[in-house]
Order: structure tokens, then C-alpha cells, then sequence
């Protein structure tokens, strides 16, 4: 089964780099993540093993 979310906004900024971290870290299997946002408005992935 495929999941969609549909939205009336679109990814700015660094949110589509964020977005496609967090896609790329699921499908190696890190399935429990968070974003957050760092210094200088910077993203990093906290992934839990």
C-alpha cells in the first residue's frame, strides 16, 4: 500500500532536503527519526538503533 499526503503547500526552503533525509533514512530502515533544526537554521536526523 502507498502512502500520499496531499497538501495545499509546498516544501520551502531546506525542507525538501529534509524530506528526502528522512525517506532516504526510512527506507535503510531507520524507522523512528526526528529532525531537528540546528544552528544556522541547519537540519540533522537523530535516528534511534
Amino acid at each position: 500500500m502507498d502512502f500520499k499526503l496531499h497538501s495545499e503547500y509546498k516544501p520551502t526552503g531546506d525542507q525538501p532536503q529534509a524530506i528526502k533525509d528522512l525517506v532516504d533514512g526510512f527506507k535503510k530502515g531507520n524507522q523512528v527519526q526526528t529532525r531537528v533544526r540546528v544552528r544556522h537554521l541547519r537540519w540533522r536526523t537523530l535516528s534511534k538503533h
